[in-house]
């Protein structure tokens, strides 16, 4: 594997976080402080970054944010990926005809990224914020992996754990997702500590302990029933529901998640309300899996 320049890497570190803190203008110090950047580098990359326009600086409260020059390539992106500004537009629509939360997620590495929400949000527990990723690995974001190579349904599992029992538990998931056409997470303790690491995660990137908290909630997620494997007649509660858009190319653009939790669901329910999500995703779908 070819070894990444490290200032590149800074670049999309600092980037990345100032998107996932869009109301935020941060000093020179916290950035260095909260990215673990040495402040002679952190001070280099952010006059770089700003004498491109990349990101503007106050000159008064010496903070930075954003620059404007990003519009531009936001949106060269959106013309390049249609399908995801289309995406953002009708979630919004689904999200007011449910009156329920929704969340897009696209590839980025070995992350989802939350690029758009919309609806009303959960009183009692947050979906991820725009800017925030989750690990794809096992067993969590399955709709990511359930229509890649095998591959990618490997490192999927590796990431997540190495015990046999629990890629076999992972595996069956990934053959009902691709039969059902949407996954659905189940509303367990778990998910909830995941949610907040998550948070934690946006806020310190670079920790070491926040990570190893959240491989540790993953690999705990793998070993229980965190996503409905089968339909068994039973009720359940739902977190949520995903469903996949898929490119020309059949590959996973761009997963869209709709925010159920809700208790008490049989397999009918929990159908009904995955039903118009499901066609509003193959709606946008330029091409088969």
């Amino acid at each position: 594997m070819a070894r990444r320049a490290l200032s590149a890497t800074r670049a999309a570190d600092l980037l990345n976080f100032l998107a996932a803190h869009p109301d935020e203008s941060l000093s020179y110090s916290a950035l260095s402080n909260r990215l673990g950047i040495n402040p002679a580098s952190t001070h280099n990359l952010l006059m770089a970054l700003t004498e491109c326009g990349y990101l503007s600086r106050d000159p008064k409260t010496r903070t930075f944010s954003l620059g404007a020059a990003l519009v531009a390539i936001g949106d060269a992106a959106l013309r390049e990926n249609p399908i995801v500004d289309e995406t953002r537009i009708e979630m919004g629509k689904l999200a007011k005809a449910l009156d329920r939360g929704t969340v897009a997620l696209v590839r980025a590495g070995t992350d989802a990224l939350c690029i758009a929400r919309a609806g009303p949000r959960h009183a009692r527990i947050e979906p991820p914020e725009v800017g925030q990723r989750i690990p794809i690995m096992a067993p969590l974001v399955s709709v990511f992996a359930a229509w890649g190579s095998e591959d990618a349904v490997d490192q999927w599992l590796q990431r997540g754990s190495t015990a046999p029992d629990d890629q076999a538990r992972a595996r069956e998931i990934l053959e009902r997702v691709r039969s059902r056409g949407y996954s659905v997470a189940l509303e367990v303790p778990g998910r909830r500590r995941l949610g907040g690491l998550i948070a934690d995660l946006a806020e310190a990137p670079h920790s070491t302990a926040l990570r190893e908290q959240l491989h540790e909630t993953i690999g705990e997620l793998g070993r229980t029933s965190f996503q409905l494997s089968e339909s068994d007649g039973q009720t359940h509660s739902i977190s949520t529901i995903t469903a996949p858009v898929f490119d020309r190319h059949g590959e996973v653009a761009v997963a869209v998640s709709l925010q159920v939790f809700a208790g008490g669901l049989d397999p009918s329910d929990i159908a009904a309300i995955a039903g118009p999500l499901v066609e509003m995703t193959r709606s946008l779908s330029r091409g088969e899996p």
